[in-house]
């Protein structure tokens, strides 16, 4: 089934045109990799599959329904937010008590032991990996990365690569470290000039 499609996709910035007549899909089961160098448009591609960002030509349409799960190069966190609160941030009631222990566990595995911690006070690195915790406890049908093992020692981008490899949903990722996408993903796509 397809999860995604993106069709004649353009995207420029001032002058640069980073996206010219792209196309693009995702299908269940797919887990994609996607390289070129800097500033070709790796995350802008990431951002419109993501529908965070628009195209200025063309149209990105998902199925019905689908969840999407979205890891950004920098992440935001809201003011005076606490560590496990921005986590479970967009699951509430039952749902986010019985998620809870799963969060902490990840949040460990992660190398973030103070859950009450104000996010503000993590580096740079720690607010990536809070970030990662986050998308990984939702409930997404496809997961988009960018630049997900930044910031990660080999134990964490052990842990990610096993959660990855047996993660049910579609991916699309984003990263520079070739043996992690040869280990994680079953299709390769390359952005070029």
């Amino acid at each position: 089934m397809n999860l995604l499609n993106m069709e004649r996709i353009s995207k420029s910035y001032t002058q640069r045109m980073l996206l010219d007549q792209a196309d693009f899909s995702v299908n269940e089961g797919d887990k994609a990799g996607i390289i070129g160098v800097n500033g070709t448009g790796n995350s802008t591609l990431l951002k419109t599959a993501a529908v965070l960002e628009q195209p200025d030509e063309g149209m990105v349409t998902t199925a019905n329904g689908l969840v999407i799960g979205y890891l950004p190069q920098n992440p935001v966190f809201l003011p005076g937010e606490k560590v496990l609160d921005s986590v479970l941030r967009d699951h509430g009631g039952e749902e986010r008590w019985t998620l809870e222990s799963e969060a902490k566990s990840i949040l460990t595995r992660l190398g973030i032991y103070d859950f009450q911690e104000e996010v503000a006070h993590l580096s740079g690195g720690q607010r990536k990996r809070l970030a990662l915790a986050a998308v990984t406890l939702k409930q997404a049908g496809l997961l988009i990365l960018d630049e997900p093992t930044n910031h990660l020692d080999s134990e964490m981008a052990q842990w990610l690569e096993d959660y990855l490899n047996q993660y049910k949903g579609a991916l699309i990722m984003v990263t520079h470290d070739r043996y992690f996408l040869d280990r994680v993903t079953n299709r390769i796509v390359e952005i070029d000039h």
